[in-house]
């Protein structure tokens, strides 16, 4: 990998930790083609692909796209991924696992996937760990830990797992186990539209220990807005969304252009994943 440019080097520097170094964007897209699509390719076979699937898989694509938002910061370095990994929280209340509260599942390789097969690994992986069996490999030990030991020796535990995971040799062997290279969340979901109320958008403030990320999207539940078409208002249904950069990483030129792939995915998934049994990152 070359070496980062010296105003790349220096915003390493100047964002690093205590400070946040994250820039949050919020936007809204058209998805009206996006459910269009969904309702269409899921009537011809399994399994069934979500729009959480879609924007997952269009985040592969956005990725794959431009692979220098596809990294993160380590220590003082900026170390981009050849692979998607895409991590994805999980609300365990109401489950067989609901004293745990929240876990995370995480779908490696993304580009590698058709839509569906991301659909159908996506799904068994959330029910794996609301069965109470989680399947990451930072995860199980991490419970494992948590839930033998006493609270000052968990974390003595997790302070010790943070300082190796930003040094050079084993944050590099850290990070490629974990598969995991951007996050998705569905921020902001539980506000539902029609009681007068929309979601506008959100400030997430992402931590700097342990795992780090050097992307982070979240979208909420689609609500119809009025919003010009060929210059006429209409009622669309818009997704909210929000993209959250670590800008020692990118910046916000090059957000932009990142952001304009993603909604560009979702305006017309067809022409990106065709009947879903194409490649996320074709």
């Amino acid at each position: 990998m070359a070496r980062p440019n010296v105003v790349r080097r220096t915003l390493v520097w100047w964002f690093g930790p205590p400070n946040n170094p994250y820039v949050t964007a919020n936007f809204v897209v058209d998805v009206t083609h996006a459910r269009a699509w969904l309702v269409r390719i899921n009537a011809q076979a399994e399994p069934r692909v979500s729009l959480n699937h879609l924007v997952a898989a269009a985040i592969g694509r956005t990725l794959r796209a431009h692979p220098y938002a596809n990294g993160r910061v380590i220590g003082q370095r900026i170390v981009l991924h050849d692979s998607v990994g895409i991590a994805m929280p999980v609300n365990l209340l109401g489950s067989a696992a609901a004293d745990r509260e929240l876990s995370m599942t995480s779908v490696e390789r993304v580009e590698t996937l058709t839509v569906r097969q991301l659909a159908e690994r996506t799904s068994r992986r959330l029910l794996d760990e609301r069965r109470g069996q989680p399947v990451h490999p930072l995860i199980k030990p991490i419970f494992r830990i948590g839930e033998a030991a006493p609270h000052t020796l968990f974390k003595v535990a997790l302070h010790a797992l943070d300082r190796a995971a930003n040094t050079s040799y084993v944050g590099d062997v850290f990070y490629r186990s974990m598969g995991v290279t951007t996050a998705l969340s569905n921020v902001g979901a539980a506000i539902r539209p029609g009681d007068g109320v929309w979601f506008r958008g959100a400030d997430v403030q992402l931590p700097n220990r342990l795992v780090q990320v050097g992307t982070f999207w979240g979208t909420s539940v689609v609500q119809d807005e009025v919003v010009p078409v060929d210059g006429v208002p209409a009622v669309r249904p818009m997704l909210p969304a929000l993209f959250i950069f670590d800008h020692r990483l990118i910046d916000g030129v090059r957000a932009a252009k990142v952001i304009r792939t993603f909604a560009d995915v979702l305006r017309d998934p067809e022409a990106a994943f065709g009947d879903g049994d194409r490649p996320i990152g074709a």
